[in-house]
Order: structure tokens, then C-alpha cells, then sequence
């Protein structure tokens, strides 16, 4: 029986397509006196390989942490903008992918203390947008994903060094 039961338990993780997260660091993110949110790197349990997640060739989860007690539409839409155009390549790139990018602000609600996002990077699929458990949003582009991808994980080498802590560590 209970050997049915454990079979039971992974068919129907696999089917939901919730796998465990392992977190491998941590940051916050703070606007010069300001800290809105903490960010956790987060990364499939049993696959973790430094390489991959820096070229951006692995799934991984990014999990904020809004510690503001409010953060406004307009802030976080100027925020994510900025966040995302600073990585892409000129302005010819930063064109082409603005519909893109208005899509996403559009979904963005404003912020509170505790609220919890999720960013699921994977290469092949783009990136799902999970706020406070229900998906708002998928994020289709390589281009625009990358640059999401290494705004958070190369915005300063004390950021990167702190979510890749884990890892670092174990010298994978």
C-alpha cells in the first residue's frame, strides 16, 4: 500500500508540473535608500550546474519577496521597464521588443509588503509570471527573456555572487 500511495504522490506531481525548488542565493534589491524587494535564485532539486545558469541554459525560478509596504503600478512598470531595457542591445532592440514588455507591465499589479512573485525562466518556453501563486502572464521572446535573465542574475557582481552563493560554495 504504501508503495501506491509514493507512485500516486509523483504521477501526479509530474502531471501538475510542480517539481521541488532549491534555493541556491539570495539578494535584495534596493532603489539607493530604498529596498522594494528580496530576490531568491531558485533552481530544480538535482540540477545545478553554474554554467548553465549563467548562459541562461537551465530552467530557474527567480522568487521576489516585496519587503516595501507599498509599492505603486507606476513604480513597478517603471521599474521592470528600466530593468529590462538597460540588458537589451540599443535602441533598435529596445523597439522591437516594447510590445512585448507593455504586455508584461500591463499584468503587473502594484506591490505590497509580502507579496510573493514568481519569474519560471526556462530557455525553451520563455518565462510564466506567478504572483502570489496564480499565473498572470507568460513572457514569449529569447531576446527579452535573456535580458530579464541577466538583469537579475548580472546586475552587480555582489548580487550575482550572493544568489549563486550555493553553488559557489560547493565549487560546481
Amino acid at each position: 500500500m504504501p508503495i501506491l500511495f509514493m507512485i500516486t504522490l509523483l504521477f501526479s506531481s509530474q502531471v501538475n508540473g510542480t517539481g521541488q525548488w532549491v534555493k541556491l542565493g539570495e539578494a535584495e534589491i534596493s532603489w539607493g535608500y530604498k529596498t522594494p524587494y528580496r530576490i531568491n535564485l531558485m533552481a530544480p532539486k538535482g540540477v545545478h550546474n553554474i554554467d548553465d545558469i549563467r548562459n541562461g541554459m537551465q530552467d530557474i525560478q527567480f522568487d521576489l519577496e516585496w519587503l516595501a509596504p507599498v509599492t505603486t503600478k507606476e513604480q513597478v512598470d517603471d521599474h521592470f521597464k528600466q530593468l529590462i531595457n538597460d540588458k537589451l542591445d540599443g535602441p533598435e532592440s529596445i523597439k522591437f521588443n516594447q510590445t512585448i514588455l507593455n504586455r508584461l507591465v500591463k499584468k503587473l499589479p502594484e506591490a505590497n509588503r509580502y507579496d510573493r512573485w514568481q519569474f519560471i525562466f526556462s530557455p525553451d518556453s520563455g518565462t510564466e509570471i506567478y504572483i502570489d501563486g496564480t499565473k498572470v502572464h507568460t513572457m514569449i521572446g529569447s531576446e527579452i527573456n535573456r535580458a530579464l535573465h541577466q538583469a537579475w542574475l548580472f546586475r552587480d557582481p555582489v548580487t550575482t555572487s550572493k544568489l549563486l552563493t550555493r553553488l559557489l560554495k560547493l565549487g560546481k
